[in-house]
């Protein structure tokens, strides 16, 4: 059990590596771990550990984190939050302090990957150790912080990280990103789901989480008090998600879930990590608990998958961190988060109006297309704010963490691995694709999988772009990289045209061009709410027809819309509302995320 080796890890590495004392405490406590796992003693296997522990700590998604975190100051910003002790840290330690804001306001916090890892080269060594000639706009690095008064330490000579050397490395990183970030690597919709009828009753039900969910009963709906996540999920697993009901993936969203619980009713394997997936995202907004449920179910029913199958699902895992991201820094541009500026709709309304041009998961992206609470808050991304937003993405996409990802994957292959997991898949697509396929393997034994970096990225442009862009002379093991792997000539001709298609296509980043493009806003009584892509392309076939109304359905009701009388009216009450020409930016409602809106029932 992994749960159980974790305490073994922080049991015999916690003091070494500085672990979370209170963990390191509760880890050597574990009387599993102790029974099932020998400890890591002095010798060869223990410094082998402690490498690969030192290897798998990813800073370049530390840097991430950091960023985001120090940029959501604001003035509701607590004293004693990371944030806001930055500030007062800037203060104390930088010569040049308002470089940490923007340099237009000079109000909000912008930080840098590169500014991120000199204040931590500060905070955690005394200095930086920045090139004499590194600068941030426009000031040396250097000279930006005051040295600690103890600093004694002495630079070393950081390691190249490819024959090419950084910039190349960079390069072909970039190429990847640009090659994953479009349509042509894409987690696919999944068919949908068999119906599962209800076989449970709402007691049975709870009681299944109760049994494998630890601390479930005090599970609250967004820190709601009173409002208990266990009866959202009753709730669901009788009559579906309320945000999709009426839409086209109500049912298969409602059988997905009651495949779920009836997995864990029946206590089958790893029913306890789906529940507890489930039951987390239950304490956030139906969005995220669809995403997931989604996600969960999949599991469980096995849908197959081949090498590049897995390696396109895991490359999906990092472009949803990326759209999280995004989604944050941009709730917190609007003031947020908050109930209205949520991170979780913002989402939505990415997926939504990125997802064809970027490959998001194609589920998630028909889900966001559905969250009225996103098209209501949150404008349509269109021309410069669209074109803004997709260069963000590529930005925020680490591919240095994905490369870690893949190799630590790669490594787990033994003879208890699945055959249709990626360790097992990838020795298949080895002896296919590799002209030496002993070079995956440690060098000693021939019988553990060993993957680093460079091999990472070679394997991965081998699947994506179809031969590995590597300098001529690079080598691994002694061998050319060029020439260790078969190349695919269809791949790489596919590949280089989706790339260019790609260039060719990319939304202009001209913010005169928002105005030339169709934004039309519906009368909510508290906000102006935009109204949908496909109702947005049916009200431009018409102007071009000649036809002055159109009919469209949402949310389960009919309407027609009156473009000359600008007029949106619901068919089936006679209920009218105005509509405008996008312009202003939209007021955002009060309405909450799991209450009934107050003239639903009408409209």
């Amino acid at each position: 059990d992994p749960a159980h080796f974790e305490s073994r890890l922080m049991a015999d590495f916690g003091e070494a590596l500085g672990l979370n004392e209170a963990l390191v405490q509760q880890a050597k406590l574990d009387e599993h771990a102790e029974s099932r796992f020998e400890r890591f003693e002095e010798g060869e296997r223990r410094a082998a550990a402690e490498q690969r522990l030192r290897a798998l700590f990813d800073v370049q998604a530390l840097l991430k984190a950091f960023v985001a975190e120090v940029s959501a100051f604001g003035e509701s910003t607590a004293k004693d939050s990371l944030p806001r002790v930055f500030i007062d840290w800037a203060n104390d330690r930088m010569t040049h302090k308002h470089i940490i804001f923007d340099e237009g306001t000079c109000t909000d916090v912008v930080v840098g990957d590169t500014l991120a890892l000199a204040v931590m080269e500060v905070a955690l060594l005394g200095r930086t150790w920045a090139r004499a000639s590194d600068k941030y706009r426009e000031e040396s690095l250097r000279e930006l912080f005051v040295a600690a008064p103890d600093d004694a330490a002495k630079p070393k000579a950081a390691p190249e990280v490819a024959l090419g050397g950084a910039e190349f490395w960079k390069e072909r990183l970039s190429r990847l990103v640009r090659r994953f970030l479009g349509p042509a690597v894409q987690v696919k919709a999944p068919s949908e789901a068999e119906k599962e009828e209800a076989r449970l009753s709402p007691e049975e039900v709870k009681q299944v989480f109760i049994d494998h969910v630890p601390g479930v009963l005090n599970f609250l709906y967004r820190g709601q008090p009173g409002n208990l996540s266990l009866d959202f999920m009753v709730g669901a697993y009788q009559d579906g998600f309320q945000a999709f009901n009426a839409t086209e993936i109500h049912e298969h969203l409602l059988s997905s879930f009651r495949l779920v619980v009836h997995h864990g009713f029946d206590k089958k394997p790893e029913a306890a990590k789906h529940l507890g997936q489930i039951a987390e995202a239950f304490m956030d907004c139906q969005a995220v608990q669809a995403r997931t449920v989604e996600k969960v179910s999949l599991q469980i029913r096995g849908v197959a998958l081949d090498f590049r199958g897995h390696l396109v699902q895991l490359i999906d895992e990092y472009k949803a961190m990326a759209v999280k991201i995004l989604a944050v820094e941009e709730c917190t541009k609007l003031g947020g988060p908050d109930a209205n500026n949520d991170p979780a709709h913002f989402e939505s309304r990415l997926v939504a109006d990125l997802g064809e041009r970027l490959g998001l998961n194609e589920g998630i992206v028909k889900q966001g297309k559905l969250d009225e609470h996103a098209q209501a808050r949150f404008r349509i991304l269109q021309g410069a704010k669209l074109a803004k937003a997709e260069k963000r993405m590529h930005e925020l996409f680490d591919m240095g963490a994905l490369l870690k990802a893949f190799a630590a994957e790669a490594v787990t292959f033994g003879a208890s691995t699945a055959n249709d997991s990626l360790p097992r898949l990838f020795i298949d697509w080895a002896s296919e694709h590799m002209s030496q396929k002993h070079l995956i393997f440690d060098e000693d034994t021939c019988s553990h999988v060993v993957v680093d970096d460079a091999l990472a990225l070679a394997v991965l442009e081998v699947v994506f772009l179809g031969r590995p862009r590597a300098a001529v002379d690079e080598r691994y093991r002694g061998e050319l990289l060029s020439e260790i792997f078969v190349a695919d000539a269809a791949v790489e001709v596919e590949a280089e045209a989706a790339l260019s298609s790609a260039e060719a296509e990319a939304p202009v980043a001209n913010e005169r061009s928002d105005a030339a493009v169709l934004i039309l806003e519906v009368d909510c009584g508290s906000f102006w709410s935009p109204l949908t892509p496909d109702v947005l392309q049916k009200v431009a076939e018409a102007k071009k027809e000649g036809r002055k109304e159109i009919h469209f359905s949402s949310r389960g009701f009919e309407y027609m819309l009156d473009l000359v009388a600008m007029k949106q009216v619901n068919l089936a009450t006679g209920k009218a509302r105005s509509v405008r020409y996008g312009g202003s930016n939209n007021n955002h409602g009060d309405e909450d995320e799991d209450e009934d809106e107050s003239d639903e029932s009408e409209d």
